[in-house]
């Protein structure tokens, strides 16, 4: 068999063609340039909130809540584009108002495409629709909100080769388009850790340089735990809480996703009810005035937890009983609102 010269079909680099270069990063030792990073955490733990308060950073050229002053000071970070898609949130009723809470925030920086917008589901990781939207914006950060919502249809996420070939493309798509990547993903229900915890795929896990995980620990207290750090030495763990809409730094600890969610195995399980209605609650304290217009918490509700419609009006009609919410109703007709508040 004659041998084939590949170098005449494309060119491949030799060691002492390529450029050696420095690490970049978009947030220090949290974020890195050019690269693919993964925020994953279970339902009503406040992906949105973190994500946003990225965003509005960025956007704006302030400190995020995780990162050092000293950090942030030395990195002298300017404003910069930020490109937000999201399947799970309207924009205009949600998102918007979630961003703008965080501080500080250059609106015309952050370019949206939501829930409300037909052509978020013309775009998909590895179109010409995403390269070219991210081309046209040229963003320094896009963030997809979840990665599950963005893959093609019928894709299974099981499959190693098939999300390999996916999340090495949005690498190649990060280094031509000087952008970067934060992939948001659900947790598995499994009582697992680290690896094993991060949505359908152990290979997003495998494909991205720095990955964290969001959790609870308690009704108050999140943590965001960084995982993975292939770049530098691995962070600790940020506490923080979501009060009035923003994201609050409470301090930091060395433990991390294992030492929390371990501390719950082999615990008996809460109805799913109850679980239900934890979670309808803590939506309302999340919120602005603990309240949010009823269609808009029934649409994140059932997208936090995958219940049903009438999973949501079981859960508020049994809280409502128990006077722990209340609902209030204004205007007429057509103009007629219904929201639901946190009792005090």
């Amino acid at each position: 068999m004659q041998d084939i010269d590949t170098r005449k079909t494309f060119h491949i680099d030799t060691l002492c063609e390529i450029e050696e270069k420095p690490i970049e990063w978009l947030i220090t030792n949290y974020i890195p340039k050019n690269e693919v990073t993964i925020l994953c955490g279970d339902g009503g733990t406040g992906k949105g909130f973190v994500s946003s308060a990225i965003t509005s950073a960025i956007s704006s050229g302030e400190q995020v809540f995780f990162e050092s002053e000293e950090e942030y000071l030395k990195q002298q970070r300017k404003p910069q584009k930020v490109l937000f898609l999201s399947s799970e949130e309207d924009i205009s009723k949600v998102t918007k108002r979630k961003i703008k809470l965080q501080g500080k925030t250059i609106e015309k920086n952050i370019y949206v495409l939501g829930a409300e917008n037909e052509h978020t589901y013309k775009i998909k990781i590895g179109s010409k629709e995403l390269e070219r939207v991210i081309h046209n914006i040229k963003p320094q950060l896009v963030i997809i909100d979840p990665i599950q919502a963005f893959l093609p249809p019928n894709t299974n996420m099981s499959d190693k080769t098939t999300m390999r070939d996916f999340m090495g493309g949005l690498k190649a798509l990060a280094v031509k388009e000087d952008t970067t990547f934060l992939l948001l993903a659900h947790t598995n229900k499994r009582e697992s850790y680290g690896r094993q915890r991060v949505g359908d795929s152990a290979e997003i896990w495998d494909a991205s340089r720095c990955v964290f995980i969001l959790g609870k620990v308690d009704d108050n207290t999140r943590y965001l735990s960084q995982e993975k750090n292939n770049l530098s030495k691995t962070q600790p763990t940020v506490l923080f809480e979501i009060f009035n809409g923003q994201v609050i730094f409470k301090g930091i600890t060395d433990k991390k996703d294992k030492d929390f969610v371990s501390n719950n195995f082999g615990k008996s399980k809460t109805s799913q009810r109850e679980e239900m209605s934890k979670l309808l609650l803590q939506l309302l304290k999340d919120s602005e005035n603990n309240s949010i217009e009823n269609k808009e918490l029934k649409q994140i509700f059932i997208e936090n937890s995958g219940c049903s419609k009438s999973t949501f009006e079981r859960v508020k009609k049994e809280l409502i009983e128990n006077n722990e919410i209340e609902v209030k109703i204004t205007g007429k007709g057509k103009e007629r609102t219904s929201t639901i508040t946190l009792k005090e």
